[in-house]
């Protein structure tokens, strides 16, 4: 288990290093994300931010088909593949829930030759279902459809040792 602190050093000391996160919906990645952003120069490349650029929107259920989730995914691959060519280290904010996913990832790394670590974002099911009843309560936070956060739970495969895993217990 890895503090914040312990997190960050690992970012400095590392050099042209995807950090992919990863853990279920309101585990708080993107809080973390906002954290290690403060406290590094690290390149941030948000599925989120993508996808309510393209016009989508978690609240109202505008959700993208097939196709433009592929087209997402293919623009985050691409903006994380220009940031490493660049050196940089760079932050995935996601849930990459599958190790399809995040091999998926690895292999954008390994075509520029850079490397790739998780930071997993542990929480348990109750705490998930706690803040995301808690963002019901507060409009200023996206909420995403409790089918879809289920199915997120139901589908979450944890990331293991041989996938250069770090924890955060939260």
């Amino acid at each position: 288990m890895q503090n914040l602190g312990n997190i960050v050093s690992i970012i400095k000391d590392s050099e042209k290093t995807l950090f992919i996160l990863c853990g279920f919906p309101y585990a708080g990645k993107s809080y973390i994300a906002k954290q290690l952003q403060t406290q590094t120069d690290i390149a941030f490349v948000s599925i989120d931010d993508i996808f309510h650029t393209h016009g989508f929107n978690w609240d109202s259920n505008i959700l993208p088909d097939a196709d433009n989730w592929e087209k997402i995914f293919n623009e985050s691959y691409e903006k994380t593949r220009r940031a490493l060519l660049d050196g940089n280290n760079v932050l995935y904010d996601s849930t990459n829930q599958t190790v399809a996913s995040r091999d998926r990832l690895r292999e954008v790394t390994q075509s520029v030759g850079a490397e790739t670590k998780v930071i997993y974002i542990q929480s348990s099911v109750e705490t998930v279902w706690k803040r995301w009843e808690d963002n019901q309560k507060n409009p200023s936070r996206s909420v995403v459809s409790r089918e879809l956060v289920q199915q997120t739970i139901d589908m979450f495969e944890e990331p293991t040792e041989i996938e250069n895993v770090i924890v955060i217990d939260n």
